[in-house]
């Protein structure tokens, strides 16, 4: 599957080739079909406009096919320049120190997903970002979390009988309006903002960019890697970044992932391309890694009481209401700032070792890297082969 930044982004059934799997050869070739693309794009405009002031109005108009041609340069080019990004390592990274036995003995690692957007064909809709969102959490932290959220619902709403849900609480609207009192709704706003600084765990996102996604490679179908659904490109880049933080720590636990449930139809649906990575893997994972480092089925709960899914529907918000604003420094909403401090982070953040993909994510690349800065990442970014 082809990946924004080329991390360990792609997933498909296809095996892949030595290119595929992350030669760095292939890497640099790619550069080099960008900027021939570039330049191959720069005469065909150049020939538009020849051929305006020659054949101006005539009812065969060589522009047309000139036009489209350039159109499609352009596209091929964006899809080379995701491919020629990043430092790739060796899928050899996910393999275990003990075997997977005895990891299935140990505790899990428990990640919580929920949605926010539409991930439907029609990126023109209003909604032109997808954002799928992760909490990650060990389970002897669940009950922790509970109580805590227990607290505050106790303490404001006078009962526990009622579930966090975003963007509710950040407008202020039904129970959260607390009346029209100002004094109240900061008061709650500050102790969410504590639950989530205090409670521990690790943030997981991707938010897909569906009028990029569809232009540069679902109506080109240039790269074979890639899945035309926009969900299931969603769940393979988050997994992959799940894995990448299973893998790097320092006590072995077996993930455990769990949806929201959206009914059976969709259940069905996300437990399908689940499946598919454990038993196909992905570009940059192999399947016995998914398989090493997940358990074989999902799970699905509905919102309801205090549960960790109340944190992966607030950050769902937050990462969608930042994509949509082209993850530019003005748009970082609500609870941003400390749900970054959460973002799984590793080495130099390139290559699936940071917790947050946007995709595609070439024209705005810039702003992904200052962001991944400000979240804490440190090491200076490689940019050789």
């Amino acid at each position: 599957m082809g990946s924004g930044d080329q991390e360990m982004d792609e997933g498909s059934g296809v095996k892949p080739t030595p290119h595929a799997a992350g030669d760095p050869n292939g890497r640099r070739l790619a550069r080099r079909r960008a900027a021939l693309l570039a330049e191959a794009g720069g005469v065909a405009r150049l020939l538009d406009v020849l051929l305006k002031d020659v054949l101006f109005e005539r009812a065969d108009d060589p522009r047309l096919e000139v036009a489209q041609i350039v159109k499609d340069l352009g596209r091929l080019e964006r899809t080379a320049l995701q491919e020629a990004y990043g430092r790739v390592e060796p899928r050899t990274r996910f393999k275990k120190s003990a075997s997977p036995a005895k990891v299935r003995q140990r505790n899990r690692s428990l990640l919580f997903i929920d949605e926010s957007g539409q991930s439907g064909h029609s990126p023109l809709s209003g909604q032109p970002v997808f954002a799928l969102a992760g909490i990650a959490m060990d389970e002897e932290s669940v009950g922790d979390y509970r109580a805590s959220a227990d607290a505050i619902k106790v303490r404001f709403f006078g009962t526990d009988d009622i579930t966090f849900h975003d963007p509710q609480m950040r407008k202020h609207d039904g129970p959260y309006a607390f009346g029209g009192d100002i004094e109240t709704q900061r008061t709650f706003d500050a102790a969410i903002a504590d639950l989530i600084e205090r409670t521990p765990f690790t943030a997981f996102g991707t938010g897909v960019r569906k009028v990029r996604f569809f232009d540069d490679f679902v109506s080109t179908g240039v790269d074979r890697y890639l899945p035309t659904d926009v969900y299931a490109v969603a769940i393979v880049m988050m997994l992959e970044r799940y894995l990448d933080y299973l893998s790097s720590r320092p006590v072995e636990r077996l993930g455990r992932v769990t949806f929201e449930s959206q009914g059976p139809r969709e259940d069905a649906f996300h437990q399908l391309e689940y499946a598919r990575a454990l038993l196909d893997g992905s570009q940059w994972v192999t399947d016995s890694g998914f398989r090493d480092w997940l358990e074989p089925g999902l799970l699905f709960l509905p919102k309801s009481g205090s549960h960790p899914m109340e944190l992966a529907d607030m950050f769902a918000r937050d990462l969608y209401e930042w994509v949509r604003g082209e993850c530019s420094d003005d748009t970082r909403p609500w609870h941003w700032v400390r749900f970054a401090k959460k973002i799984h982070r590793r080495g130099d953040g390139r290559m699936g070792k940071f917790g947050v993909k946007v995709f595609p994510d070439h024209d705005i690349r810039d702003r992904i890297e200052a962001h991944r800065v400000w979240c804490g990442v440190t090491d200076t970014p490689k940019t050789g082969g």
